[in-house]
């Protein structure tokens, strides 16, 4: 059978064609059937070769100009961009059969995010030179141009949560997210801007995407503005712009976008009155006594309130109108009640101050409040009575023994002396000086203070109220005052004790010994409990110190005296050295006083002193190690006199081999096995040396790189083996 010879070697076969033209010219043609010119053809549907970056095809055709031998001809179809298109399939083969069969490969568009326009990409058909008949292999690669269309346009897209944004003037907020539409090839920086920054804010102020972050919905959250005036619910605008100049360019041209904001309004228009010392009370004798009045919300234009006395018999206001501007609508005005004197024994008359808005010339927000009133008691001058005022409006004392007061005086001039008595009906908690208050007809209007002294005493009980009880002594008082009634004043004592403990370590410190030793601390609490207060007291860790007891507990009778915890050292085999440890002393909630509760949780910390030292301690059986040179044994052990962190390795050497030998070489203790001795056997060895006994040196030692740290330093150990002679 004949066997072609392929030249794969181009310059080799040029050269070889030039041979063979030349004996062409010379010799004229050979004899047999000359090869045609081998080529291809490659032809593009339409002319042109496009598709899109939404995965549309478009295809070309390859066929063979010229019958191949029968080892056919292959071609790589390859694209110069998978980013932009793909070819299938990526190899056409012709054979001496199929060479004038076009063969079709289909180009498809790839998809990216990137505004990158219409791109080009070049498909390379080179012919494989390796599998394919040598005449076509020196032909040149052919190329397509593909147009793949860019589908990405640039855009940013707005999403409200929930559709709607919307916030309110107590500070609420709302947010809504900013992405961008498509990939851009350098960053897009989009501004944020409230249109009324008084309304609302927006954080950030802008938003930059990038290449790798485009596709990343940003989160822009919008804060309502609190303001004081009664506007209602307004709407303000934010608008997201491209900045040109730090953007990409393709981003420039994108139109502003907008979110709607409302922000709600929490002013509500009303005004409020204050009376001093929390009511307002005259008398006949033309005492004053004032109330304030002030707007609730700032208005946009006046407010005028009218201030009228409902019988001016009894008692004037003054001024009669108030007059509130969007400048001074928060600074409280003062009405000034004044009692009216007649000469009517009528006892003491109620007045209705009422206080209206001026509809014509206010703001309408507050044309439809309604009116408020201001009940004036007028104590009649005619009438056998006393008045208590106290400072403040209230009466309010302290366990530390603050002091307030109260004043008393007659509503009317009596013929004889007016006594009254001043009780406190807890003098636990408050006392009163004077214990009596005399008025005469000559100074019967002026007033009398009265002192009311807080009292301490040890138990958490909160603010407690007590009264002061004043009442006419009738045997020693005018007539007329007798049917007077007691009137009482309510005093408030404020607790000053404080629910709280106290740990008192003995010494300072808290120290035991895994040697069992003791230490102790003293609980105390600050404060006597209205019930019993149980503390819990643990220990961290009970392999360390344990405590004498679980539980601590207090009442209202042993409160102050301080009870005793024991802390015990516990004992260990690990080598671990000295141990802090957290003995926590807790209130226990549910069967402890209220207020004692919320304490925090106190600690001691307990050191206790390791007493486990590294060694090893080695034992020979009857005391001694002897062996024979008729080979027998003998043995020892050996055991750690403390638990290791981790394992510790014992070698066992005898320093004459040739008279004795050990086994094991080295012991291996771990943490769990320590504690069990592990025997060495010694074995005697012959020889046929007259030699009479011999003393072998066996070796102990730490191997320091295998062992726990804590046994590095441990000294080696030495047995002495006696080996006896049986040579003679």
């Amino acid at each position: 059978m004949k066997q072609r010879i392929k030249v794969k070697n181009k310059h080799f076969r040029r050269y070889l064609g030039v041979i063979f033209a030349s004996l062409f010219f010379i010799f004229g043609p050979f004899s047999g059937t000359a090869l045609a010119d081998a080529g291809f053809t490659v032809a593009e549907s339409s002319g042109s070769t496009s598709v899109s970056e939404s995965g549309s095809t478009d295809t070309f055709t390859v066929v063979l100009d010229e019958q191949p031998s029968a080892e056919g001809v292959a071609f790589s179809v390859a694209s110069g961009d998978t980013g932009e298109v793909t070819v299938s399939p990526a190899t056409l083969e012709f054979t001496s059969s199929n060479w004038n069969t076009a063969q079709t490969v289909t180009v498809t568009g790839v998809n990216d995010d990137l505004i990158d326009g219409n791109q080009t990409t070049t498909i390379t058909i080179a012919v494989v030179d390796a599998i394919s008949d040598d005449d076509f292999d020196s032909l040149a690669d052919k190329t397509v141009s593909v147009t793949t269309t860019d589908n990405d346009t640039a855009s940013f897209t707005v999403a409200q949560s929930g559709g709607s944004t919307a916030v309110s003037e107590s500070g609420s907020t709302d947010t809504f997210t900013v992405v961008l539409g498509a990939q851009p090839a350098s960053n897009v920086v989009i501004s944020v801007t409230s249109g009324d920054t008084g309304e609302a804010t927006v954080s950030p102020a802008t938003l930059t995407f990038t290449s790798g972050n485009w596709n990343s919905a940003q989160t822009v959250t919008v804060t309502g503005i609190n303001d004081d005036l009664v506007d209602g619910t307004q709407t303000s605008t934010i608008t997201m712009s491209v900045v040109d100049a730090s953007s990409d360019n393709n981003f420039d041209s994108l139109n502003d976008q907008t979110v709607s904001v409302t922000t709600a309004d929490t002013d509500v228009a009303g005004f409020t009155k204050i009376e001093s010392g929390g009511s307002t009370t005259v008398a006949e004798s033309g005492t004053t006594d004032t109330f304030t009045v002030v707007l609730d919300a700032q208005p946009a234009s006046n407010v005028v309130i009218s201030v009228t006395s409902g019988d001016t018999g009894e008692a004037t206001v003054s001024p009669a109108t108030l007059t509130f501007t969007s400048g001074n609508w928060d600074s409280a005005q003062t009405v000034t009640v004044t009692g009216v004197n007649d000469s009517l024994i009528d006892g003491s008359q109620n007045t209705t101050i009422t206080m209206s808005v001026v509809d014509g010339s206010s703001d309408d927000s507050f044309d439809s409040l309604n009116d408020q009133t201001v009940t004036v008691s007028t104590a009649d001058n005619d009438t056998a009575s006393f008045t208590v005022v106290q400072s403040g409006g209230s009466t309010s004392v302290a366990e530390s023994g603050t002091t307030d007061t109260f004043t008393v005086v007659l509503d009317a001039q009596p013929a004889s002396n007016v006594v009254i008595s001043v009780t406190s009906n807890d003098t636990t908690e408050a006392t009163v000086s004077p214990a009596t208050l005399t008025f005469t007809s000559g100074n019967w209007n002026s007033a009398q203070t009265v002192t009311i002294t807080g009292a301490d005493d040890d138990a958490v009980d909160g603010p407690q109220g007590t009264s002061t009880i004043l009442s006419v002594v009738d045997e020693s008082s005018d007539d007329h005052f007798d049917a007077a009634s007691d009137q009482t004043v309510s005093v408030t004592t404020t607790d000053n004790d404080t629910a709280s403990f106290t740990v008192v370590q003995s010494g300072g410190s808290t120290s035991v010994a895994e040697s069992g030793t003791t230490d102790t601390f003293t609980v105390v609490l600050g404060a006597q409990p209205t019930s019993d207060v149980t503390l819990s007291v643990t220990s961290g860790d009970t392999g360390e110190a344990t405590v004498s007891t679980e539980t601590l507990q207090f009442t209202s009778g042993n409160w102050n005296s301080a009870q005793t915890v024991t802390v015990t050292g516990v004992n260990d085999n690990l080598i671990d050295g000295s141990q802090n440890t957290t003995i926590t002393v807790s209130v226990v909630d549910a069967i402890s006083n209220d207020s004692f509760d919320s304490l925090n949780d106190q600690t001691v910390t307990v050191s206790t002193t390791d007493n486990d030292t590294a060694g090893f301690t080695v034992v020979q059986s009857g005391g001694s190690t002897s062996v024979a040179e008729s080979v027998t044994t003998d043995t020892f052990t050996v055991v750690l006199n403390a638990q290791p962190n981790s394992n510790v390795v014992i070698s066992v050497a005898s320093g004459d081999t040739g008279e004795a030998t050990v086994s094991p070489s080295t012991l291996t203790f771990t943490s769990g096995n320590w504690n069990s001795a592990q025997t060495v056997t010694v074995t005697g060895v012959n020889d046929n040396l007259v030699d009479g006994t011999q003393t072998s040196t066996l070796t102990l030692s730490v191997v320091d790189g295998s062992s726990d740290n804590n046994f590095d330093p441990v000294s080696d150990q030495t047995v002495s083996a006696t080996t006896t002679d049986n040579d003679t």
